[in-house]
């Protein structure tokens, strides 16, 4: 289940670093994150509210970009957000160029990993952009807990490790160039052995991949929703899609709020409109 909340929390910049060749880590903090809480779930996302001032662009309103929270500190009060950068994007820019003492407005997060009391296992798929999401789920699994991932990165160098209690088993594959389709995720998930007894698949990455790769699990293998939780995080060329969807918006909103009518569940309505897509080429 996803948590609602419409709070905004002011942030303050307390440090920064490079994970990796293309993953930038942030720290927030400050007074302002005084009554921020995490929502209970290791794959909970935020909003960044980016001022356009800090990234050189005019205007008022800032611009929201959603991302991962690695880690939050109760403790310390201190927000991680570990962010992807690459030659363009707003966040990029603003990850590069954030200094202490800099300010940002968060969201509340929300999140929804939740696998099922019986789970025996987990199996975690990811490319870059969902590894600080991936990462985390990894690293506070229950000790003991058998659990696999499947992790992309675009090269040797842009590994990272994965702290986990659970008795992980860990598989990286390289793909240099994620903004061509054609990941590697998708053909290591078809050959993966799914262990013995019920288990549970998150995966989060490019969005095509992540439709081929709930395909397999909800029709092929024929899991049950409670069974798995598939994410597209990202889109090559977006503002291309965006534009060729804007032509099937209006039906794709008629069969969600059709489907929420008859009481169907959202994976049902999701096939629904994932069809009329694939018939406009998205």
């Amino acid at each position: 289940m996803v948590d609602h909340d419409d709070r905004v929390f002011e942030a303050r910049v307390v440090r920064t670093s490079l994970l990796t060749p293309v993953m930038r880590r942030v720290v927030l903090g400050g007074a302002g994150l005084a009554e921020f809480g995490s929502s209970g779930h290791p794959d909970e996302w935020l909003q960044l509210f980016i001022p356009p001032g800090a990234v050189g662009l005019p205007g008022p309103d800032p611009l929201n970009r959603w991302y991962s929270v690695r880690r939050w500190d109760r403790a310390s009060r201190e927000l991680t957000v570990d962010i992807v950068v690459h030659d363009h994007g707003v966040a990029t820019r603003w990850a590069e160029r954030a200094q202490p003492g800099d300010t940002i407005s968060v969201s509340a997060p929300a999140g929804r990993f939740g696998p099922a009391p019986d789970t025996e296992w987990v199996l975690v798929v990811a490319d870059q952009t969902a590894l600080p999401a991936a990462s985390r789920i990894l690293e506070e699994l229950p000790a003991g807990q058998p659990a696999y991932a499947i992790l992309e990165a675009p090269g040797p160098d842009c590994v990272l490790p994965i702290p986990s209690a659970a008795e992980l088993n860990v598989s990286w594959l390289f793909h240099p160039t994620p903004a061509q389709l054609g990941s590697p995720l998708t053909p290591a998930t078809r050959v993966f052995s799914m262990p013995a007894g019920p288990g549970y698949v998150w995966m989060a990455g490019e969005a095509s991949c992540s439709r081929d790769i709930r395909r397999y699990v909800r029709h092929e293998l024929g899991w049950k929703p409670v069974r798995y939780d598939i994410v597209g995080y990202w889109r090559p060329e977006a503002e291309r899609y965006q534009r060729r969807y804007r032509a099937i918006e209006g039906r794709v909103g008629e069969i969600w709020d059709q489907g929420q009518a008859r009481g169907k569940d959202t994976e049902t309505i999701a096939d629904e409109i994932y069809a009329v897509m694939e018939t406009h080429g998205l």
